[in-house]
């Protein structure tokens, strides 16, 4: 592939883009960077002051001049942190390489993502899968966007993915494995003033051994078996009979299941469009019996269809108001035989994988259940858990617009109470204020250049005070079509 080449009959044409990004400056004055400076973003930001440089390249390219329905599609992203002149990190968030026919998707690597119906730019970030881990190596298909259902049927939409990853090496168990779906329908025409939305996605930690015989663990083991993917997959349980030497497994389902179903609707009016969703959680039977109905992930999008830019004014573009609750989990008991009291869900932490719902040790969901690395608390806590603080209510707004023609603004304001785990519950309930505010803009002078600034605040009782700051710059070139000889 190559930009610029000559063009012959066998051309094709192909999308597009590459970015660099040159972060002057990362700023922060504790040990770590501010919660809305690092959270959700892939796990790439530095914990400490540091330059960071990134570029990325994304690609779509037809197969065929004669033939468009069939694409070859790509990208990748490199990120360096240097944090002084003996301390550097590279990474690579994402290396993909894929097919696509027409709106079918195939491809495998590392792709960033958010799984989930929420909004993806101001909100707190998706429960189940917000972007706040490292992006996972996967080989994945999936309709990546709503599709009607045939041409007799185009009030009937749906989208979704089915996928196998891998979780590789972590602290207590290794060699394990992802097993992921989703299903999200749309009733409504794309065009539609009112459209309805529904769907779940279904996460399965499955398979691997572990370091020592944890939990009901036997021989360092679990179950690993094609026949163990398949009842991961199904999710039917309890498995009495059919697995053996493995207590918990032969008695519920094979693996960890966690996953969120979600309602919304969308209307469309003349100047503003308001989009309303729900996630409800599932990590147990308690939403089954609807004794864990309490907790989700509640949302409201008021969009500006027609924002200002006239020198000298505010506009708003778009602004999000969130409510998380992950208190109730069922309540604070557990048993088995009884529908109505199985609590305890102990969300994103797990009886056999002691890393919890984490990849390098970085929790995948929602940011606002925390780790034990990320908060400042004194209190004794279960050193075999990922999450210290699985137990939160939420108040979040978020909002976007501009400041005249040239400058854009961006602003995420976060309020938590903190209550620990049902195990082990905090004393007090710590409080907790994150916020950020950006601002960003074009260099005239420049093609393509842009300016951002940042400034971040953590007060509360559940991180360390804290400041942080983030000047940078992004330049973005080759955003189009080029030509390629086939």
């Amino acid at each position: 592939m190559g930009c610029g080449g000559l063009a012959t009959a066998q051309d094709s044409t192909a999308k597009h883009s590459f970015r660099t990004d040159f972060s002057a400056f990362y700023y922060n004055t504790a040990t770590q960077m501010p919660f809305w400076l690092r959270a959700n973003q892939y796990d790439v930001v530095p914990e400490k002051t540091a330059v960071a440089l990134s570029g990325a390249i994304d690609f779509e390219s037809n197969l065929s001049a004669k033939n468009n329905k069939w694409k070859l599609i790509g990208g990748t992203q490199v990120v360096g942190n240097l944090l002084d002149s003996r301390s550097t990190t590279l990474f690579l968030p994402q290396l993909y390489a894929g097919v696509k026919y027409k709106n079918l998707l195939f491809y495998a690597g590392r792709k960033k993502e958010l799984f989930g119906l929420a909004d993806s730019t101001l909100g707190t970030g998706s429960y189940i899968w917000s972007g706040n881990a490292f992006p996972m190596p996967k080989i994945q298909i999936e309709i990546p966007d709503y599709q009607p259902l045939g041409k007799n049927n185009p009030w009937l939409a749906f989208k979704g993915n089915y996928a196998h990853s891998w979780f590789g090496t972590n602290k207590f168990a290794y060699g394990y494995y992802l097993h992921q779906k989703s299903v999200y329908v749309r009733i409504g025409r794309q065009s539609s003033s009112v459209k309805l939305y529904g769907g779940f996605n279904h996460q399965v930690q499955w398979g691997g051994k572990t370091f020592d015989d944890i939990g009901t663990v036997t021989n360092k083991t679990l179950p690993s078996s094609f026949a163990d993917y398949l009842l991961a997959v199904i999710a039917i349980g309890p498995n009495i009979g059919v697995r053996k030497g493995n207590a918990f497994d032969s008695t519920n389902r094979v693996g960890n299941h966690l996953g969120t179903v979600d309602v919304g609707f969308e209307l469309d009016l003349k100047k503003v469009n308001i989009l309303v969703y729900r996630q409800n959680i599932y990590e147990d039977g308690s939403l089954f019996y609807l004794t864990s109905i309490a907790d989700g992930l509640n949302g409201i999008v008021l969009t500006n269809l027609y924002p200002s830019q006239e020198k000298g004014r505010i506009s708003f573009k778009k602004v999000v108001f969130e409510f998380l609750n992950t208190r109730s989990q069922g309540g604070d008991t557990f048993v088995m035989t009884n529908g109505k009291k199985r609590g305890k869900d102990e969300y994103f932490n797990h009886q056999q994988y002691y890393d919890g719902w984490s990849y390098r040790r970085r929790i995948i969901g929602t940011p606002f259940i925390t780790n034990q690395e990320d908060t400042n608390r004194p209190e004794e806590q279960n050193t075999n858990d990922m999450a210290n603080n699985n137990r939160v209510l939420v108040y979040h707004l978020g909002f976007e617009g501009n400041i005249g023609p040239s400058i854009q603004f961006l602003s995420k304001i976060s309020y938590s109470a903190n209550y620990g785990t049902y195990i082990y519950p905090y004393p007090t309930v710590p409080k907790q204020l994150s916020a950020l505010l950006q601002l960003k803009g074009q260099i005239p002078a420049f093609s393509g250049l842009e300016w951002v600034a940042s400034a971040a605040i953590d007060r509360g009782d559940l991180y360390t005070k804290n400041t942080g700051f983030k000047i940078g710059f992004r330049q973005t070139f080759g955003t189009g079509k080029f030509r390629t000889s086939n």
